[in-house]
């Protein structure tokens, strides 16, 4: 599939930046002519990159959100780290040699990783039609050997525009320097992904208030068996005791409860629309405590502040995407995978169910949804680990 021509010229802008300010700032001569760009799998970006790398994870706010991922090789990363803190020669050649990627190169390369960052949002401002913006997020050493394909780390699965710059420092070949979009967050779609979003088979067509189990889902794929008890390392429950809901009964909408106290905590994640808001109140009526979070919190901090209090999850979304699935990321990482995490959104499709599952989600939610279907989900997955009298 052709690549567009504006994607090409602004990754062509990226490079010609990058090699005036990070050769600049290195005192070097940095040449990084126009990328090779082609979409694959992460499988397939992987078997391409056996060697040890250097990942740095950028954040993309504006008109999408989401992540985007540059790669270094890691001798290549020593190198230019060690060039910036000028090294001498000997020094910087046995610490290349050795691949050593401690604390001093970690922040050398993450000065360098910023230099990167500015000149994409330079870039992307100036030649690209919709507002994109570029933070680093922090950095880590891979070994692609030791990748889980279908985890979600060190990024998720699914169709992504790679960007490799040759790159070569005072007349000297270095690995390429790589620049790995999610296909999506382009805009970029291929055929197949198209058919498989839209066409929903009636088993997995969304229907409103509707609940879909990922298993059954799955199951219609041949990828789990209907009886499986597990997907993804993460368990099902298949079988639910609503809580009666009395027809007519108000649902309050006032202020959300704060995270004070000791009691255990429902968390409410919104990502966009109104539903959170919703569904927290609904939780909140009917005898357990939820406290509702946006998509934007930190949520490394927020589960050292709440400790072991967090015995369940809801993740509340309009639009199901690659946004979405990388706070579910997020939450998943922070809470942990003993941690029940329900998703809840409209316009379910098979394939969307199954991502969910691979992400730790054990069940989905279809909106708008009743509190009687709220109630449900909440009594099959948390009731057990929240012991709060209902």
């Amino acid at each position: 599939m052709e690549i567009d021509s504006i994607i090409t010229d602004v990754l062509e802008e990226v490079g010609n930046k990058v090699a005036i300010g990070l050769g600049g700032m290195l005192g070097c001569e940095l040449e990084l002519p126009a990328p090779t760009s082609i979409l694959l799998s992460k499988k397939e970006f992987f078997d391409q990159s056996r060697k040890k790398q250097v990942m740095v994870r950028l954040i993309v706010s504006g008109d999408h959100d989401g992540y985007i991922y540059v790669f270094c090789r890691l001798k290549d990363a020593v190198h230019l780290g060690g060039t910036l803190i000028m090294l001498p020669p000997a020094e910087l050649e046995e610490r290349v040699k050795k691949e050593a990627f401690g604390e001093e190169e970690i922040d050398s390369f993450g000065e360098i990783a910023n230099i990167v960052s500015g000149e994409l949002c330079s870039s992307f401002e100036e030649l690209y039609p919709e507002k994109l913006h570029f933070k680093m997020d922090g950095l880590e050493a891979l070994v692609p050997s030791k990748i889980k394909m279908d985890a979600p780390e060190p990024f998720p699965p699914g169709l992504y525009l790679k960007a490799a710059y040759p790159v070569a420092l005072d007349g000297k070949a270095l690995d390429e320097l790589v620049l790995l979009f999610p296909a999506a967050l382009l805009g970029i779609t291929v055929p197949e992904a198209l058919d498989l979003e839209t066409n929903p088979s009636d088993d997995a067509r969304s229907t409103s208030g509707r609940l879909v189990n990922p298993e059954e889902a799955a199951a219609l794929l041949g990828e789990l068996s209907p009886d499986s008890s597990s997907a993804a390392g993460v368990a099902v429950e298949t079988t639910s005791t609503a809580r009666p809901v009395l027809p007519g009964q108000p649902i309050s909408m006032g202020e959300e409860p704060t995270l004070a106290g000791a009691e255990p905590v429902i968390l409410v994640v919104a990502i966009d629309g109104s539903h959170g808001q919703t569904i927290s109140a609904m939780i909140n009526e009917h005898g357990y405590k939820a406290t509702l979070v946006d998509r934007k919190e930190n949520f490394k901090d927020l589960s050292k502040t709440l400790s072991s209090r967090v015995k369940g999850l809801v993740l509340v979304m309009d639009e199901i995407g690659e946004q979405s699935f990388s706070v579910a990321i997020k939450v998943r990482t922070a809470f942990g995978e003993s941690v029940p995490l329900i998703a809840a959104g409209s316009q379910w499709t098979r394939s969307k169910v199954l991502q969910a599952v691979k992400y730790g989600v054990c069940d989905i939610l279809v909106t708008p949804a009743s509190a009687e279907e709220v109630l449900e989900k909440v009594e099959a997955h948390f009731k057990s680990v929240q012991n709060v009298a209902v």
